[in-house]
């Protein structure tokens, strides 16, 4: 096994949907690099995105990304019309959730109708998670969502948002903001 030990500086972007890329050389000092190239081994966080990548012998890998996304009651009362993006688009890259949990802080009162959540790609048949009855709770409370198996149609697709949306119509009457935690990496098209 060729191990080699040298230090090898983590980068970082600000700037949303930033990828890294392999550059056309294995020397930083020649000036064909470009600022998001990565040697194989070294790391590349995008802090606006919270995604870590790193480089190995295959290409450029999304290693981990994650997002909370706070909801205020009149998006919640809006999710079947308005859809949330809780991760926006990455172009050549489906977005695959890989755990969900909510929070809700209860305020005073209950959603009622259409109260099943989904997180669901951009124009997907299927969902990726849903949880039912989620938004009728009466308590603060957390969940983790359960995975959802698709049943025929689609559930990633490239260069398409995740959002969270309810099944069908707008939910009604309830007042609480709820949390979204997305744990997700990105799987090149």
């Amino acid at each position: 096994m060729a191990t080699q030990d040298s230090r090898i500086k983590i980068k970082r972007s600000t700037v949303t949907a930033t990828v890294p890329t392999v550059p056309s050389s294995n020397d930083h000092t020649d000036g064909t690099w470009i600022a998001t190239d990565i040697y194989k081994g070294e790391l590349f966080y995008n802090q606006a995105d919270g995604v870590l990548w790193s480089r190995d012998d295959k290409g450029v890998n999304c290693l981990s990304g994650s997002v909370a996304v706070t909801l205020s009651s009149a998006q919640v009362l809006a999710l079947n019309t308005t859809p949330i993006t809780l991760v926006g688009a990455v172009a050549g890259y489906a977005i695959e959730a890989v755990s969900v949990s909510v929070k809700l802080d209860y305020n005073s009162a209950a959603y009622a109708t259409n109260t099943n959540l989904l997180i669901i790609t951009d124009t997907a048949t299927d969902p990726q998670y849903k949880r039912d009855s989620l938004l009728t709770q009466t308590a603060d409370a957390v969940w983790k969502f359960p995975v959802v198996n698709p049943t025929s149609g689609t559930q990633l697709i490239a260069n398409k948002a995740l959002t969270a949306s309810v099944v069908t119509g707008d939910p009604t009457a309830g007042d609480s903001p709820i949390t979204i935690f997305v744990n997700y990496r990105l799987i090149p098209a």
